[in-house]
């Protein structure tokens, strides 16, 4: 990125009645107020969708999780050895073994939870396209993934903006299938106008897999030198829209 302001041309009332609009599929701890779709929202038409995928929240990936019967199975058997009237050296050895169950299984208890939640987030993704029937998809990180899945399953092929996005992080961590091939298999047409943005300093997602993901859909890639996953620089002196339209609009 370079240094320098940048400043959009102001918009004419006919130019300011048709502006695009953008399906903002946000991250994990993101919402329809945090900096990036923020920026972009004075130009645009957004609907940002709640994922509902943060922690407290109704598809958060510890409620899946809770439903594992490889975490369910081992709580029931503590709660029954606590009650019963087995010797306490019984009891003891019970909810010992019960606890060292969920840490040989703790990969499929957190690939139930990410799996769970991620389906449920994609469901409500596929609702919004329908909806909405947006000009553009921007998508961060757990959103990220999302869009390359609609990608990937043909519900969505027009102008998309990932930036850092999650997709062999969290389908490897969901256990699910992770081809880096996004096209579906009855399309012969390249997607259209795709750019992916990421940091060479990413400390979340790995900005190889982001590289490799470009190269093998021969999608625009714009490296970024030295901002952490959240990208916050981009929503700084309107650099976000600028890439918004340069895939909106391209050369």
């Amino acid at each position: 990125e370079q240094a320098g302001t940048h400043r959009l041309p102001i918009m004419t009332m006919e130019e300011n009645k048709k502006r695009p609009k953008i399906l903002y599929l946000h991250g994990f701890e993101e919402n329809s107020g945090s900096p990036k779709p923020a920026s972009l929202r004075p130009h645009v038409e957004m609907h940002v969708p709640h994922l509902g995928v943060y922690l407290t929240h109704r598809n958060s990936p510890i409620r899946y999780m809770l439903s594992s019967p490889y975490l369910i199975g081992p709580i029931i058997l503590a709660i029954f050895l606590a009650k019963s009237t087995l010797p306490m050296s019984n009891k003891i050895l019970g909810c010992l073994l019960a606890g060292i169950g969920i840490v040989i299984k703790r990969r499929e208890i957190i690939a139930a939870g990410i799996r769970g939640s991620l389906l449920k987030s994609l469901n409500i993704a596929r609702n919004a396209l329908k909806e909405v029937k947006p000009d553009a998809v921007v998508a961060f990180s757990w959103g990220g993934c999302l869009a390359c899945l609609l990608l990937r399953e043909g519900s969505w092929n027009g102008p998309t903006l990932l930036l850092a996005p999650a997709y062999e992080l969290l389908l490897q961590k969901a256990m699910l299938p992770c081809p880096l091939r996004l096209e579906p298999k009855d399309s012969q047409a390249p997607h259209k106008s795709v750019l992916l943005i990421h940091s060479e300093a990413d400390q979340i997602v790995p900005f190889d897999a982001s590289r490799r993901l470009a190269k093998e859909n021969a999608f625009r890639f714009h490296r970024v030198p030295s901002e952490k996953h959240a990208l916050f620089g981009l929503a700084k002196e309107q650099k976000l829209m600028l890439h918004l339209q340069s895939i909106l609009k391209p050369k």
